[in-house]
């Protein structure tokens, strides 16, 4: 149960890198070993200017905008994120969808021991009762918890960061996929499941959860995406939820790509555990015959 606790938590992270057991990120000949770089190239086929696609966390204390960065945002059009975070309904719809349906409570699906268990922890790191998320979906309280992993207490996303120089440079925004779209995610990982890996969590302590989330950090920093990948491979979760949690998502994403970059060039920013693998968005986009090379 640990393995998967570890993972829940770190699919959070991404959520707010998408992760998942990465079965499919192993090495093969249609998957091979991928250079050190968060930043990569598209060119090539019907592109008349290079779009440029990067890996994102969306918790970090070592932000960075760095030299490469400014350059490829300054050679790009449009900002291109998972969602279009400027959408003025987003926080709205994504209240709507952090609610149970059917009378279902998180009290009402565990055990007295359980419970207390995981209220207490709650209300250690948080500092607010557990009875204020008793109708949420377990998701929020994951969310919630993660926050608290970040060893500083300005950690940002680079979504966030990519915001404001997309704001500054007057560029469009693009989402890949809407909020609801994200939230049946996690809504195909049975509450049961997460609110065990809850339990887990607030078992082992926050230490053990903030380790897990300082290696993916010290992978990350380094743009070890092949690093990334043996963390998740670490942590394991069914092959069940790989399907949707990662692959067929970008598999949906990838004729969007082609579109919006065909249009004019692109910034993509997506989780980084997205880009590996023989289903990642690099082996798909150039099995499609577009160049995807990575920018140092």
């Amino acid at each position: 149960m640990k393995k998967k606790l570890s993972l829940i938590i770190l699919l959070v992270v991404s959520f707010f890198i998408s992760c998942n057991s990465y079965k499919s990120a192993s090495n093969s000949d249609e998957a091979p070993k991928l250079a050190n770089s968060l930043l990569w190239k598209i060119s090539g086929k019907d592109i008349t200017k290079p779009s440029y696609l990067y890996g994102t966390i969306h918790l970090t204390c070592d932000y960075t905008y760095t030299d490469k960065l400014r350059k490829a945002f300054d050679e790009t059009e449009r900002l291109v994120l998972e969602i279009d975070m400027t959408d003025p309904k987003l926080q709205a719809n994504m209240m709507k969808l952090l609610f149970m349906k059917d009378g279902k409570t998180i009290k009402g699906m565990m055990s007295d021991e359980d419970y207390k268990t995981l209220s207490d922890f709650f209300k250690k790191q948080v500092g607010v009762d557990l009875t204020m998320f008793n109708t949420m979906k377990p998701f929020a309280i994951t969310a919630t918890l993660t926050q608290k992993m970040a060893v500083c207490d300005n950690g940002t996303a680079y979504e966030t960061e990519f915001m404001k120089v997309a704001k500054e440079q007057k560029e469009e925004v693009i989402g890949l996929e809407t909020i609801e779209d994200q939230m049946k995610v996690f809504d195909n990982i049975p509450y049961e499941e997460q609110l065990k890996s809850l339990v887990e969590m607030a078992t082992s302590g926050m230490e053990e959860s903030k380790k897990s989330f300082d290696k993916m950090t010290k992978y990350y920093n380094a743009e070890d995406l092949e690093g990334l990948v043996s963390v998740m491979t670490e942590q394991g979760m069914e092959a069940d939820f790989q399907e949707s949690l990662v692959d067929q998502r970008n598999r949906n994403w990838i004729p969007l790509i082609e579109k919006i970059a065909t249009e004019a060039p692109a910034f993509i920013g997506v989780g980084a555990l997205h880009l590996p693998g023989e289903q990642g968005v690099i082996n798909l986009l150039r099995k499609q015959g577009y160049t995807v090379e990575p920018v140092y």
